[in-house]
């Protein structure tokens, strides 16, 4: 199947790309990990050249009003990869003592609304950083690539599989 990447496409890898950001990643220290670290990265290097824009300071500078934007940008990625998941890692032992407590529907409802809260977060901060991008990337904001574009510039798109 050929993936479609447009600008949404680069901010989410972007994201993924960055050290901070740990979803899909085992919780055991593996040679899948790194093959998914060294894969995101490569998938962000390969959307780089084909938008013909590098997400650091010094790809950003010599555009106008970069610096400003890339600030705008940066801060955005990093207000979204410092909300972080409920840290809850074993819910059913939660769940028991609230069972036991009579209180699990009002503190599961409460928890759920944060969880709803922290989703349209996380959203919010892709979308600033979605229209920030569409600013720098001028006349290419709307250019949609494939994984046929990023092989022909030796990007394999295919994601590692945890064996």
């Amino acid at each position: 199947m050929t993936k479609r990447y447009d600008r949404r496409a680069f901010v989410l890898a972007y994201l993924a790309a960055q050290a901070e950001y740990s979803h899909g990643f085992s919780d055991d220290e593996s040679d899948y990990n790194d093959a998914l670290g060294t894969y995101r990265k490569r998938l962000l290097k390969g959307l780089e050249s084909l938008f013909g824009l590098e997400l650091t300071w010094d790809g950003i500078s010599g555009r106008t009003d970069g610096s400003a934007l890339f600030m705008l940008f940066s801060s955005a990625a990093r207000n979204h990869l410092e909300i972080k998941s409920s840290g809850f890692l074993e819910g059913g032992l939660l769940i028991k003592v609230l069972e036991r407590a009579g209180q699990d529907g009002p503190v599961l409802a409460s928890m759920g609304r944060s969880l709803d809260l922290r989703d349209k977060l996380w959203e919010s901060y892709v979308d600033t950083m979605d229209l920030v991008l569409g600013i720098l990337l001028g006349e290419r904001s709307d250019a949609v690539f494939t994984s046929d574009d990023l092989r022909g510039i030796g990007v394999d798109d295919t994601e590692p599989r945890e064996s």
